[in-house]
């Protein structure tokens, strides 16, 4: 696992890796409901996946996926349009600052990531049958550099345009499983830019 952050901010912005090495940006739209995000496996996992402290308003944002040789390199959910003057990992809500859950990131062993909200996943889970699960497992066996998304009213019936709001976007993860981190970055003045979650494909 990568200990450190790299210069997302321009790899997304130039679509090019340190060596020359150019990706491809995929972009689509999320809706949080709350602001408390959520970046896990979508496909399996044993308990539902805490938050993470670092929230933001609830609304509308872009997720960029940095797309190398038809795989997710990473996957960027943007807060506001601006550089990232510092990187901190995303922390669990319920973890302690320096402990080995902030260090680790989110297991992947059935291929995928996402983002999401706090409010949609407990939704999700709770379905008595997933079939989104299935859903989601076969878009992502075709979409490998693209995302998978689950529109709101397949979550909660709503119609209209707000139901075709997406509330979950998936993503193959880099070139399969593993443990992959979330980064936060934040401006000089301490606001959040984005969350990356690195795929550890990326140059050095």
């Amino acid at each position: 696992m990568r200990e450190g952050p790299i210069d997302y901010d321009q790899q997304f912005t130039v679509g090019e890796g340190a060596s020359g090495e150019r990706y491809s940006i995929e972009r689509t739209w999320l809706l949080l409901p709350t602001g408390r995000i959520v970046a896990t496996d979508p496909l399996a996992y044993d308990d539902d996946p805490a938050p993470f402290v670092q929230a933001v308003p609830p609304g509308r944002y872009r997720v960029d996926l940095l797309v190398k040789d038809r795989h997710i390199a990473a996957a960027r959910l943007v807060v506001r349009d601006e550089s990232a003057a510092s990187w901190e990992s995303a922390l669990p809500e319920g973890s302690l600052a320096g402990s080995d859950a902030e260090a680790a990131g989110y297991d992947v062993n059935a291929g995928a990531g996402c983002f999401t909200d706090e409010q949609t996943f407990q939704q999700l889970s709770e379905e008595p049958d997933p079939d989104w699960q299935l859903t989601l497992l076969e878009d992502l066996a075709w979409m490998r550099d693209g995302p998978t998304v689950i529109p709101r009213s397949e979550v909660d019936g709503c119609s209209g345009d707000e139901g075709d709001e997406n509330v979950l976007v998936a993503f193959p993860s880099g070139e399969g499983d593993g443990t992959y981190r979330t980064w936060v970055g934040r401006t000089g003045r301490g606001e959040i830019t984005c969350f990356v979650t690195d795929f550890l494909l990326q140059d050095q």
